[in-house]
């Protein structure tokens, strides 16, 4: 056991002074696995923050049901129920004749000459409704077939057309093109992020190799003398990491104003999402996937640039 301790104590001592002993070159392995990551975390960063937007858009989408003017609460509460009870609805929300009412009052406070024209009608021209929203944007043609069955229909109201007034099958088209943005945008940016990952990992490897490639000499040495693989391989194992370490607070570092910059940018485009407040509130975990990034790409390309002057 203390063997064991005092081997894998050797590794790290000597893999920190080859760190430092390599100078320029572990600066330039450091930048270029900065870069590496800022690449990679740009596109998960993007990725993530557009999935958030669209999921904002999804959650603004919703089918709205109008009843006849004459028609029971108690049998709209009752259809309410019923499509509560479905697994694609998310939520379903009741609105009442006076609610509707209210909201339209809010909606033109201050226009006198809207609000006007209700004195003209005789009592609440509004028709109560139901806003049902769904757990995925593809379930809203079920939603609607469901509320267009037989049984529903003396509830329903009817346009001048002599539809029911259910909301789905005017707004059908943007729904669609909604479903479609998020299949196209997430396959994207998951096709970039396999490429960047890809070139990212050659990039370190290509750099990693430079500094092992100036140690080959030694490597013979310590393999002749009888040095296992695990302990020829483990100090550039530990440079690795602290490459990964290094490079990973420098990204950190890097993207925080380089984020701040582009913050209220993004919120004028995405309806005011901003990213930096997004990033601000998932800081943590944001340093977490990066430093996991930084080790397991520092670690990755030592490990393969090592296993060529290893004699098997």
């Amino acid at each position: 056991m203390i063997m064991k301790n005092t081997t894998f104590q050797r590794i790290v001592k000597s893999g920190v002074i080859n760190f430092f002993r390599n100078g320029s070159v572990s600066v330039a392995t450091v930048l270029v696995m900065s870069l590496s990551l800022l690449m990679l975390i740009s596109v998960l960063l993007g990725g993530i923050f557009f999935d958030a937007f669209i999921q904002g858009l999804q959650d603004k989408v919703d089918v709205s049901v109008y009843f006849k003017r004459g028609a029971d609460e108690k049998d709209i509460l009752s259809l309410k129920q019923d499509i509560s009870a479905r697994q694609e609805v998310k939520d379903v929300v009741y609105v009442s004749q006076e609610i509707a009412l209210q909201r339209f009052m809010e909606r033109h406070k201050g226009e006198e000459l809207i609000l006007r024209s209700l004195e003209v009608v005789e009592g609440n021209p509004f028709s109560a409704s139901l806003e049902i929203s769904a757990a995925d944007p593809s379930k809203y043609d079920a939603i609607s077939s469901f509320l267009e069955q037989e049984r529903y229909k003396p509830l329903i109201d009817i346009d001048s057309q002599g539809r029911q007034k259910i909301t789905y099958r005017q707004n059908q088209d943007v729904i669609d093109r909604l479903n479609s943005m998020l299949r196209v945008t997430r396959a994207i940016g998951l096709s970039i992020g396999i490429v960047l990952a890809v070139i990212a990992t050659i990039m370190a490897y290509n750099t990693v190799r430079l500094a092992i490639y100036s140690a080959r000499d030694e490597i013979s040495v310590m393999q002749l003398v009888g040095a296992s693989h695990g302990f020829v391989r483990g100090p550039f194992l530990v440079e690795g990491v602290i490459h990964g370490i290094i490079s990973a607070t420098f990204t950190i570092i890097v993207l925080y104003p380089a984020i701040w910059w582009i913050g209220d940018k993004t919120a004028t485009i995405f309806g005011g999402l901003n990213i930096f407040s997004y990033f601000i509130s998932n800081l943590f975990q944001i340093m977490l996937l990066v430093l996991a990034l930084g080790i397991g790409l520092g670690v990755l390309s030592s490990q393969l640039a090592i296993r060529k002057y290893l004699k098997v």
